[in-house]
């Protein structure tokens, strides 16, 4: 399965990465990537990036957009119009809801394993309740161990480290396990 995927950022795509290997094999998949650095080049590049991954021999299509401050359904439609007539044989737009980061606050073991932490951490019961999750993320980080976090450095750990059945909590992730299983059980 050869899957182009579309962000806004580089550690985006790592954090679909780490996931995406505890749905399935490594050795069964490949990314090719745009990163859009910011939403804006993200949306205005969509199409032509979605093009340019299909004649780079991806099957698959992922485009990964933080909700931020937008209206979910028009953000979904905007995207979904730019790849629809793209002729993959499956795409997914995945919208988490406010940050990435929001799925990585739904496994309080994963951010103890990481930040090497005495406990648990007491995280939201919906991480996608949080307005600004990476600052949350953040804070609870900080004042668990006295470390820093930074996503870019962080967030793939974070994702390695994270259960797919806590993460699911997410409803914007939800789609994705839905997507790869249907597309490789083909």
């Amino acid at each position: 399965m050869r899957i182009g995927v579309i962000a806004e950022e580089s550690n985006d795509i790592e954090v679909l990465y780490e996931l995406t290997c505890k749905l399935i094999k490594e050795n069964t998949f490949s990314f090719r990537k745009f990163v859009g650095h910011g939403s804006g080049m993200l949306r205005r590049k969509c199409k032509a990036w979605a093009k340019n991954l299909l004649q780079r021999g991806c099957t698959h299509l992922v485009v990964l957009h933080d909700l931020d401050e937008n209206n979910e359904n028009e953000l979904r439609l905007k995207l979904t119009d730019c790849v629809q007539n793209v002729n993959f044989e499956g795409y997914v737009i995945l919208i988490p809801v406010h940050e990435i980061e929001a799925w990585l606050l739904a496994d309080a073991k994963a951010l103890k394993d990481v930040f090497h932490m005495i406990n648990l951490p007491k995280l939201p019961r919906n991480p996608e309740a949080v307005k600004r999750p990476k600052e949350k993320l953040r804070d609870i980080i900080r004042k668990a161990t006295k470390k820093y976090y930074v996503n870019t450095i962080h967030n793939k750990k974070i994702a390695a480290a994270c259960r797919i059945s806590k993460v699911k909590i997410c409803k914007s992730f939800c789609p994705y396990p839905k997507f790869i299983t249907l597309h490789t059980s083909e």
